[in-house]
């Protein structure tokens, strides 16, 4: 058995958080309530991402741990 990829362990974190997830091509969409955070995947590796707060684009980042964060809180 395989170690599960960054992506896949992302979705599992955030499905504990409560985040619906959307799939769309290379990028991963998680919402809940007024936040919406986009995640930009270059295979298995974290190309980049967003976050937004009432559709205002707040934050950018490449920092996979900083993404976790923002889908943690």
């Amino acid at each position: 058995m395989s170690e599960a990829s960054a992506r896949e362990q992302l979705a599992e974190l955030t499905e504990q958080q409560g985040w619906s997830r959307r799939i769309v091509d290379r990028a991963d969409v998680y919402l809940r309530g007024a936040t919406r955070v986009r995640v930009i995947w270059a295979g298995d590796d974290l190309s980049g991402s967003s976050r937004y707060q009432d559709d205002v684009m707040e934050q950018y980042s490449r920092d996979l741990a900083t993404v976790q964060g923002w889908l943690t809180r």
